[in-house]
């Protein structure tokens, strides 16, 4: 059983953890840029040998890394949410242009989008972008899980028909920028987008555009063979279920909406997964501290482990912060299917009352 405080953590509470770490907010550039050209070129080398081997052994092998490092790469989505751009200069057109072009995924398509995630007036409620109330409905989950087979088709019909054509087509215009110009999980949420992202949509749509119909078309003619496009289906699909399963680590995801959610809220409805070294290859880049990020979510990914470390090492044992942990993968999957408890302090609302659990 692990404590719960007297009174209810409180801004002071944040305060004094803020205090120990507050040397590790700033980003490092060259980690940024270290990540994107090692794992870049290791995911675009093993799509590669994955494609054009003739071995089921090295393919599957090759295959296995490229998911990984794609998935790295991919992952590295969510820090130029939080990161400007004027604090790593043009690391983040490098990333659209290595990774974001390839993946269908264009940083405008989650910057102004994750904040949502963020919001107190938004959390866990339909207007989050990344939440949805999984907790106890096993069924709801499969069809979370499954919806990772048919993204890829279905950016691939968003971008190579329905762009071009919504250009001349206003209502299909306003549905895409309303419903499919957004990386959710949420399904029914829908964006407003600024003049300025609206451009950048359209900067980006038009560079989809000549990076994929070519080998699109010459695939259709008979010229290039379709295991290229087989492959990159396989690697993005697995990256992307993958992903799914771990975002279902990161919440309780057990809030409907209907109580307003505050900053501890937010914390305490979120896990700590630290689990070893294992963990980095399914939740990269520090994504498995999760509360941790939703407590200072400016923290840069090579930040959150020793942020972690310090502040479970110095932070007394009482502390709030103590709650966030998870037991691991495997325990918080099962919490989440079954409605149970992930780790002791699991309800947001009876955490910040001051309510033990088991």
């Amino acid at each position: 059983m692990t404590a719960t405080p007297d009174a209810a953590p409180g801004p002071a509470d944040v305060v004094a953890a803020h205090r120990l770490i507050k040397d590790l907010f700033s980003p490092r550039p060259w980690c940024y840029w270290r990540e994107l050209f090692l794992s870049g070129s290791a995911a675009w080398a093993a799509l590669l040998v994955a494609i054009l081997s003739e071995s089921p052994a090295l393919m599957t092998a090759a295959g296995s890394l490229a998911v990984l490092f794609w998935y790295r790469n991919a992952a590295m989505i969510h820090e130029l949410t939080h990161q400007g751009t004027t604090a790593i200069p043009g690391f983040h057109r490098a990333w659209n242009l290595v990774i974001g072009l390839a993946w269908m995924l264009p940083s405008v398509m989650y910057e102004g989008v994750h904040n949502g995630h963020h919001k107190k007036t938004t959390y866990g409620t339909a207007n989050d972008p990344e939440y949805l109330p999984l907790a106890g409905k096993p069924w709801a989950i499969v069809r979370y899980l499954a919806f990772s087979i048919v993204i890829f088709p279905a950016l691939l019909a968003r971008f190579l028909l329905g762009a071009p054509l919504s250009w001349l087509v206003l209502p299909l215009r306003r549905f895409l920028i309303r419903s499919a110009s957004s990386y959710a999980i949420n399904l029914g949420y829908q964006r407003t987008m600024s003049a300025a992202e609206r451009r950048r949509l359209v900067r980006w749509e038009c560079a989809i555009l000549v990076a994929w119909w070519p080998p699109i078309a010459l695939t259709l003619a008979g010229e290039l063979p379709w295991k290229w496009l087989a492959c990159w289906y396989a690697v993005f699909t697995i990256v992307l279920f993958v992903n799914r399963v771990r975002m279902l680590t990161a919440h309780h995801f057990a809030l409907d909406g209907r109580l307003p959610v505050n900053h501890l809220d937010q914390f305490a409805d979120s896990v700590d997964m630290p689990a070893g070294w294992w963990a980095e290859l399914w939740a990269p880049l520090g994504m498995r501290f999760h509360a941790l990020h939703h407590l200072f979510p400016t923290l840069p990914f090579h930040s959150l482990r020793p942020a972690y470390e310090r502040l479970v090492g110095k932070l007394p044992a009482d502390s709030f912060y103590h709650g966030s942990t998870g037991r691991g993968l495997f325990s918080s999957l099962k919490a989440i299917a079954t409605g149970a408890k992930s780790h002791p302090e699991h309800n947001a609302v009876e955490y910040r009352n001051g309510i033990a659990h088991e």
